[in-house]
C-alpha cells in the first residue's frame, strides 16, 4: 500500500486525486481548511489553515510523527492547495493579500516538502513530491503578478531540489505538475473578475462558455498514471505532453 498526503484535498483536483488513490486501494491524509465530503476507511482528514504557517508547521509535524513508514512501499507528497487571488494590477494589492498569496502558494509547498524529506530521509521506498504548477510560471498574465510570479518560483524550487537530490543516497524526486485549465472553484473565481484586473477574462469565460475545461477527475487521473511510471526528477511536466 502506498500513502498519499494532499494537500487542498477538499475540492477540485485534490479531492479528485484523494478519491482515485482511494479506489487503487492507497492510504490518504488529506489537508485542507474545509472538510471533505469523503468518507473511507483510509482517509484521514486534517483540518490545517496553511496561510498559518507557525500552526501549519506545528500540524504537519504531528502528522508525519505519528506515521509508520514500514506500513507504505511508497509515499507521496502532493502539493496542491493555492490560490489565485488577488487579481490586480502590481502595485494594487494589499500586504496581507500578498502575505496570504505567497504563503499559500510557495512558502507552505517549500516548507512541507522540506519537512516531508526530513521525515522520510531513510525511508527506502519510493519518494516522491509533486508540485501543482501552472501555464502561469512560464507566461506572464495581465492581473496576475503574484500568480504567475508564485507558480514561477515553486517550479524553480522542483528544479533545485531535483538537482540537490542528485548527492543522496536514498533521493526524494520531486516533479512540478502544470494541469492546465480545469472545470474548479478557481476558474469561477477567475472568471468572476474584471476586464479592468484580468486582461485575459474573456478567454477563460469562452472557455467554459464552449465546454473546453477539463475536468478534475481527468487531470487526477493522467498524474496519478504519470507518478505510476518513472519521472525525471526536477522535471516541470504539462498536462499538454501527456495527452
Amino acid at each position: 500500500m502506498q500513502l498519499y498526503i494532499i494537500t487542498g484535498a477538499s475540492k477540485g483536483l485534490g479531492e479528485a486525486i484523494a478519491q482515485q488513490a482511494l479506489e487503487k486501494g492507497h492510504k490518504v491524509h488529506a489537508l485542507s481548511r474545509s472538510e471533505s465530503e469523503i468518507s473511507h476507511e483510509r482517509f484521514s482528514q486534517h483540518q490545517i489553515d496553511l496561510t498559518n504557517l507557525q500552526e501549519a508547521e506545528h500540524q504537519f509535524n504531528t502528522l508525519l510523527e505519528s506515521i509508520q513508514p514500514d506500513d507504505f512501499s511508497a509515499v507521496t507528497l502532493i502539493n496542491n492547495a493555492g490560490m489565485v487571488t488577488p487579481i490586480k494590477r502590481a502595485g494594487e494589492a494589499s500586504l496581507e493579500e500578498l502575505q496570504r498569496h505567497y504563503d499559500l502558494n510557495l512558502t507552505a509547498p517549500v516548507l512541507l516538502s522540506q519537512m516531508f524529506t526530513k521525515r522520510f530521509s531513510t525511508f527506502e521506498g519510493e519518494k516522491t513530491i509533486v508540485n501543482i504548477s501552472s501555464g502561469a510560471a512560464k507566461n506572464p498574465y495581465k492581473g496576475w503578478s503574484a500568480y504567475c510570479s508564485s507558480k514561477a518560483g515553486l517550479d524553480m524550487f522542483t528544479r533545485t531540489f531535483g538537482y540537490e537530490q542528485e548527492d543522496e543516497r536514498l533521493p526524494v524526486k520531486m516533479i512540478s505538475f502544470s494541469p492546465g485549465v480545469m472545470d474548479t472553484d478557481m476558474q469561477a473565481v477567475i472568471r468572476s473578475s474584471s476586464k479592468k484586473d484580468f486582461h485575459d477574462i474573456e478567454r477563460f469565460q469562452k472557455l467554459n462558455e464552449t465546454g473546453n475545461l477539463r475536468s478534475p477527475e481527468f487531470i487526477a487521473g493522467t498524474l496519478l498514471s504519470l507518478l505510476g511510471d518513472e519521472v525525471e526528477n526536477g522535471r516541470i511536466y504539462s498536462i499538454k505532453e501527456l495527452l
